[in-house]
């Protein structure tokens, strides 16, 4: 896994791992696929975000835990002027609540139903999807629910993928690169329906692209439809009316870190944890990195029956900054990579997450330990109990 980036600088975006107290929730602003999204705010910044209730029915799908883990541990750095980022996912009023990058723009859906979307506005669009499953699947993730409500179009037509890892987390199976570029393809489609003779060499090549028993990547079908959409409009099809159509400026770029949820089987409460940390290129200022004595770890639950998810939490205080290297170990001998996580002068405290799903008719007595390995050789270890008739 490689080493997670520089966390951001006061007033650019929330930090990995804060629990819901560190977020204003506000108004809903409309359903989501995955779940109500609400105005938010990161209050230590001000920065506004938008906070998604995820539905309940979501957080039971049986392996959504394992595939949110999986997500957060394999993809590298990420950010796109086409996806709006995802900073966190914490504990709600009951609900398990992502916390993702601030956009005031409708969907694509909210967008159609008001006739917003011209013929050439549509080829637009399409290019930004493809923009943005090319960085997606660049980086070894896919979206898993390209639609119409699943994605935002701003001003000057910019189409940027939301709900990403949910939609991935709950896709159905066979859900992956080529599913997307197929739903990216029907989608085009269906936006062009009804459209004039002149658009027949973009949909020639989205038709071409549902046709092949292996679609083309991303990248290769986005450059089909911009020679197509460049034969019919011309060299700067791209260029639409309106305000311009410019990335965000950021210093940063949000990388997805080591994420696991927590579902408290009993009690049916979701416990807040870090899901994404994010990098701005700013250099840590020097000085040793120094572990509190007062570091524990904790699980919850202490004990369950069949197909519990035990989850483990290591919070400690922290002083100086420099690289904290850490990997998780478990009492049946498996265990993750070697991780880094850079710590800033202004952090204070580190937390740390990890799951152990266990199913199937058994008795055991594990256990989790989690091994610091620099600044300083330090393990932390919690035992657990399993039994399932």
């Amino acid at each position: 896994m490689a080493s997670i980036p520089d966390r951001p600088a006061p007033g650019e975006a929330p930090a990995p791992g804060q629990q819901r107290h560190d977020y204003e929730v506000g108004a809903p602003l409309r359903d989501g696929w995955g779940g109500t999204l609400r105005e938010g705010r990161y209050r230590r910044t001000g920065l506004r975000v938008t906070v998604q209730d995820i539905r309940t029915e979501l957080t039971r799908t049986p392996g959504l835990v394992e595939r949110l883990a999986g997500i957060g541990r394999s993809a590298p750095g990420l950010r796109d002027p086409h996806l709006l980022a995802v900073y966190d996912l914490v504990e709600g009023e009951g609900a398990l609540q992502l916390i993702a990058e601030w956009s005031e723009a409708p969907t694509l859906a909210a967008s159609l139903r008001r006739g917003e979307i011209d013929e050439r506005t549509a080829v637009v669009v399409v290019d930004g999807i493809l923009a943005g499953l090319q960085s997606l699947h660049g980086a070894g993730l896919f979206h898993g629910r390209v639609g119409s409500d699943t994605m935002v179009v701003d001003q000057g037509g910019v189409a940027r993928l939301a709900e990403l890892a949910i939609c991935a987390a709950a896709a159905p199976p066979g859900a992956g690169p080529e599913a997307d570029v197929r739903a990216a393809a029907r989608l085009g489609l269906e936006l062009l329906r009804g459209s004039g003779r002149r658009l027949e060499p973009v949909r020639r090549a989205l038709e071409a692209a549902l046709a092949a028993a292996a679609p083309p990547g991303a990248a290769a079908l986005r450059a089909a439809v911009a020679d197509a959409a460049a034969s019919v409009f011309g060299a700067g099809w791209r260029e639409l009316g309106g305000a311009p159509a410019r990335p965000r400026r950021r210093r940063w770029r949000p990388a997805l870190a080591a994420l696991v949820a927590v579902l408290a089987i009993a009690a049916g409460i979701v416990a807040g944890i870090a899901l994404f940390a994010g990098g701005h290129g700013r250099t840590t200022p020097p000085g040793p990195l120094t572990i509190g004595s007062g570091a524990a770890l904790t699980v919850t639950p202490a004990s369950g029956g069949c197909n519990t998810t035990f989850v483990f939490v290591a919070r400690g205080a922290v002083s100086g900054s420099g690289i904290l290297v850490y990997r998780w170990e478990q009492s049946d001998g498996e265990s993750t990579a070697s991780t880094s996580l850079p710590i800033t002068l202004n952090d204070g405290a580190f937390q740390l997450t990890q799951a152990w799903r266990l199913q199937g008719a058994q008795s055991l007595d594990g256990s989790m330990t989690l091994h610091i390995l620099s600044p300083v050789n330090r393990t932390f270890t919690r035992p657990f109990h399993y039994v399932c008739a």
